[in-house]
């Protein structure tokens, strides 16, 4: 239950600080005294968003706070304790500051929240219903929203909405395979002309170089074969051969070196440089017998780095980029039947989430089905207390099982009022035949069929009275009043019979102060509410006629 409400520098408010109790609470005042200021800041205070020209003129910051008791198995008191702001006795405390730069802080008990936290903990305390809500009705989805609450399908529309998400994330990976796989079989037939073109190329690497030198050696072998024989020549010749010479000097100073040790170095300096020279002879010999001119290879030769040469132009890159292109190659011809196993797998998941989603719409049609004819029932009993005696209504729904392309988070079902408030005319959809004060009736009688208290202690109505006067008047009165004893009702009313009902009541006007416009709440004694009920009533004159009118409704409200 809302215990009190503080607000300061809030539009035409300075500062204002009230007590609230349990049952009905009607705020009234003239047209324009901000009847509905309070309405706004409790708004802000469950997470609405707030801006600077809200501050009151003069002020650099709004301020709004509320203090909320709470029962020990509140379903608020498990929301705070898992966001770990619970308090020991039990009272909740939400703080809301606006600011002139247009910055905006929240608190729920001293601790820094979003936003979207005030908002998910406002879910759990208040229900606001704007002087607008019935215009919601209209739509299909607000009615079908109102169906699943009379029936409490809570826990079954979570699990619609879940497999409907799952249902659309598998048919989007589906739809993404699908095009990769198609962009890719669109290549898949150039990529396997050049996987083939270069895999039969048998490309090696450092083949480039190796053909190179080879080519190199069988084009010069007449004149190698000049130099190397011109080299023997020299290192073994009769006239005048190194490796006779190297020997004959390393025989001297071998000889030498017995006598100075100094020799002996250079004595095996030139040992060693006649055993290289000799390998060296050996190693030319072989090289002059394995030394031939070999045409036909030196021409295979020549077609090979022909056609690595092509194959390099036209692929715009060198041997090495040619070995890692056909790699790649391979990899993306191997992908496509990767590709392929991953849309059966996603196919398969795509099917179960399908499944799930239907199984589970279907239940939540079952749960609609079961509860429509006692919500059109229920609608029906309540609005004929509120001048329409005899009112027929239907709830009709359709489902559409069989046509994805309307299957939403919320079932694949459609609902719509049909409504008839005269005998021997058959019924309408709501939205063709309901004026405003009808649909602000079925609104009303709506929300107290669904007001339950296990879900929401506090029920705040702005002006949802609008269109409608005289006795209907005050059996919406009534009703609230009676609503009000199972719950918290704050009602802004500008109907006297309304008002008359509340157990409590504020009224709110404008005052001049200092120069400046504000507004001003206080709670009105029984001994002023007669006066506030007769100038709802009366307007200007407030003669005996009117004070006595005013004083017959207070009297005959309900207990």
């Amino acid at each position: 239950m809302l215990l009190s409400l503080q607000v300061r520098n809030f539009a035409l408010i300075d500062s204002v600080s009230i007590d609230l109790e349990p049952g009905l609470t009607v705020l009234t005042g003239e047209t324009g005294a901000g009847k509905s200021l309070l309405v706004d800041a409790i708004a802000l205070l469950l997470g609405d968003k707030g801006h600077a020209d809200s501050i009151r003129h003069g002020a650099e910051q709004a301020e709004i706070s509320a203090e909320y008791a709470l029962d020990p198995e509140h379903e608020a008191r498990h929301w705070l304790r898992e966001q770990d702001m619970d308090s020991a006795e039990g009272i909740c405390v939400l703080r809301r500051v606006i600011q002139r730069n247009g910055r905006s802080r929240a608190f729920i008990n001293g601790s820094s929240v979003t936003l979207t936290q005030l908002r998910e903990l406002g879910e759990h305390l208040i229900e606001l219903l704007g002087q607008h809500e019935h215009q919601k009705l209209l739509h299909p989805d607000r009615q079908l929203a109102l169906l699943d609450r009379f029936a409490g399908s809570t826990e079954i529309l979570d699990q619609v909405a879940d497999s409907h998400q799952q249902w659309r994330q598998q048919a989007r990976r589906c739809e993404d395979l699908r095009t990769q796989q198609t962009h890719q079989n669109e290549q898949a037939d150039w990529q396997r002309f050049q996987l083939q073109e270069l895999e039969a190329a048998a490309l090696q690497e450092e083949e480039w170089d190796s053909l190179r030198s080879e080519e190199q050696r069988l084009g010069a072998v007449e004149k190698l074969r000049e130099h190397v024989q011109a080299a023997l020549d020299r290192l073994e010749g009769e006239a005048c051969p190194a490796s006779r010479a190297l020997a004959e000097a390393q025989r001297h100073l071998s000889v030498a070196s017995q006598h100075d040790q100094y020799l002996q170095e250079n004595a095996e300096l030139l040992n060693g440089a006649l055993i290289q020279t000799e390998e060296s002879i050996a190693s030319l010999h072989a090289y002059l017998a394995d030394l031939e001119a070999d045409p036909e290879r030196l021409e295979n030769i020549a077609r090979r780095l022909q056609q690595l040469q092509d194959l390099q132009r036209k692929y715009h890159c060198d041997l090495a980029g040619l070995i890692d292109k056909r790699n790649t190659l391979r990899q993306e011809l191997q992908g496509s039947e990767d590709l392929e196993s991953q849309l059966r797998s996603a196919k398969e998941a795509l099917l179960q989430a399908k499944t799930a989603y239907i199984a589970h719409s279907r239940a939540l049609s079952s749960a609609r089905q079961a509860q429509q004819q006692a919500l059109a029932a229920a609608v029906a009993g309540q609005i004929r207390q509120l001048g329409m005696p005899h009112a027929e209504v239907e709830l009709r729904l359709q489902s559409h099982p069989e046509d994805e392309k309307i299957w939403r988070s919320h079932g694949w079902d459609q609902a719509e009022i049909w409504i008839t408030a005269n005998p021997g005319h058959p019924p309408q959809p709501l939205a063709k035949v309901a004026s405003g004060g009808e649909l602000s009736r079925i609104s009303l009688a709506l929300q107290v069929i669904l007001a339950a208290p296990e879900r929401m202690d506090t029920l705040i109505f702005d002006e949802v009275d609008v269109g409608i006067g005289g006795a209907v008047a005050e059996r919406v009165g009534r009703l609230l009043r009676r609503l009000g004893t199972r719950q918290q009702v704050l009602c802004v009313t500008h109907l006297a019979q309304v008002a008359a009902q509340g157990h409590q009541h504020l009224h709110i006007e404008k005052q001049i102060i200092d120069g400046q416009t504000l507004s001003n709440i206080q709670r009105l004694p029984e001994s002023q509410r007669q006066l506030e009920i007769a100038r709802m009533l009366g307007g200007i004159d407030l003669n005996a006629a009117v004070r006595e009118a005013a004083a017959t409704l207070l009297a005959n409200v309900d207990d």
